[in-house]
């Protein structure tokens, strides 16, 4: 069977959705800027750099400390702040339906939060006056999807399941509130149930090479499940794609969790985006997989490449057909109901050779495959802050002309000549707030 994009189907499942809405971590992890370091109340920004330090899951109380001691060698700020995705049952103005997924489902809403005292100098002080203890912010990218406007009200699912209404007070542009789809004060944290402090923020960097040099005193670039992302960094070929980004490149996924605490997408959601079944991907190298509809070709162009290469070999077609695939809903829970969904959810992602590539293990894929994937459009989760050498995930645009150190299978580009790359801006900025989240959440649990 071959992929179809059904942009028809798509604008019919949105207009049904329409029609069914209208008719129907830790303990004391409180606002820790106040304790990690006072924070003074000011809205106005700092200026210089921004960085975050974060873990798998939580961070980690050792590296909360360290990173203030960071900020303390190099005079600059540290707080704790809090991401992950929650879910978004509607958006409503005036009571009236405006975007959102049928009846008792969900799709997913990425957030960052920090204390009242950070927002205005980490986001601005445009941001932070109008910020309070029942708003949001939400960036221009996620409300040019969903046709949000400011005043409309946003209801969440909390972490309990219930619901929360808040009124989205105003919309910035996507980089300025670090790429999540919306922002919050901790007192929104609270009523959501969002109160984990998942990453240590170091603001007002306005020595780059101290602010290095402080991160190798304290050992921070050494620990195994540690990563600091850089306001200043530059592009890496194996950066996955923001949620916001994914959204409007992939759609909006609809999903609710079963009663068993699985998670399942929508079954007409399926139909449009994804194909009718396992579809023979390439006749050399023989993996079947469920895919979304417009990756497809994507990992048709890269099998034939590598078949092409003679690297066929490379590929364990058995252990992709038995434990890999591209569709598998998965979620990466955070708690209760926060988390984020895995990219195996969009049917985006292909995982092959599996059990020589565990999570978390040195990536023992073929270089020249890996620079295949990135010439066809997919980032390679084997530079992943916990490396996950088995998965390729669509990015949708060319990732072989980067030139970078990475880690594992650089690619091999002369860096005196000039790279390209579309897409996200050359530095992360306050993207840095959120990125890595999606990408350091896989959860590997096979079989499509």
């Amino acid at each position: 069977m071959t992929a179809r994009r059904p942009t028809a189907a798509r604008a019919a499942v949105l207009a049904v959705a329409a029609a069914v809405v209208v008719g129907a971590v830790a303990a004391g992890a409180v606002d820790r800027a106040a304790t990690v370091r006072e924070v003074a109340e000011r809205v106005e920004p700092t200026g210089g750099d921004l960085a975050v330090v974060f873990d798998v899951g939580d961070v980690d109380a050792d590296v909360v400390r360290a990173t203030d001691r960071v900020a303390g060698r190099i005079g600059a700020t540290a707080s704790v702040s809090r991401s992950g995705s929650l879910g978004m049952r509607r958006i409503a103005r005036d009571g009236e339906f405006v975007h959102g997924p049928p009846s008792g489902w969900l799709t997913p809403m990425v957030y960052v939060s920090l204390p009242r005292g950070s927002i205005g100098r980490v986001m601005g002080s445009d941001v932070s006056a109008v910020l309070g203890a029942d708003s949001v912010v939400m960036n221009e990218v996620t409300a040019q999807l969903t046709g949000a406007q400011e005043g409309d009200v946003i209801e969440m699912q909390a972490a309990d399941g219930t619901p929360v209404p808040l009124t989205i007070a105003g919309i910035r542009p996507y980089d300025q509130i670090g790429w999540a789809e919306i922002a919050f004060t901790y007192d929104v944290a609270r009523r959501l149930g969002a109160t984990a402090d998942t990453r240590a923020v170091v603001y007002g960097i306005d020595d780059r090479q101290a602010f290095d040099a402080a991160v190798r005193a304290e050992g921070l670039d050494t620990r195994q499940d540690t990563k600091v992302n850089r306001s200043w960094d530059p592009p890496d070929p194996d950066d996955t794609l923001s949620t916001a980004r994914t959204k409007v490149a992939l759609g909006e996924p609809w999903y609710r969790f079963a009663a068993t605490g699985t998670l399942e997408t929508h079954p007409s959601w399926r139909a449009t985006y994804l194909t009718d079944e396992r579809v023979l991907l390439n006749e050399t190298i023989r993996i079947r997989a469920r895919c979304h509809v417009d990756v497809v070709d994507g990992l048709r162009s890269a099998l034939a490449e590598v078949a092409a290469a003679g690297l066929a070999g490379a590929i364990d077609v058995a252990n992709a057909n038995a434990f890999g695939g591209c569709y598998v809903p998965r979620f990466s829970r955070v708690s209760g109901q926060i988390g984020f969904l895995s990219r195996h959810t969009y049917g985006m992602a292909l995982d092959t050779n599996t059990t020589s590539n565990c999570a978390g293990c040195r990536p023992r894929m073929d270089c020249e495959v890996v620079r295949i994937f990135r010439r066809n459009g997919f980032a390679w989760g084997g530079n992943f802050r916990r490396p996950d050498g088995m998965h390729f995930e669509w990015v949708g645009e060319p990732r072989d002309q980067i030139a970078y150190p990475s880690r594992y299978c650089p690619n091999l580009v002369d860096a005196r000549s000039p790279t390209e790359s579309v897409g996200d801006p050359g530095v992360l900025g306050n993207g840095a707030l959120v990125a890595g989240g999606d990408a350091m959440n896989h959860d590997h649990a096979h079989g499509s």
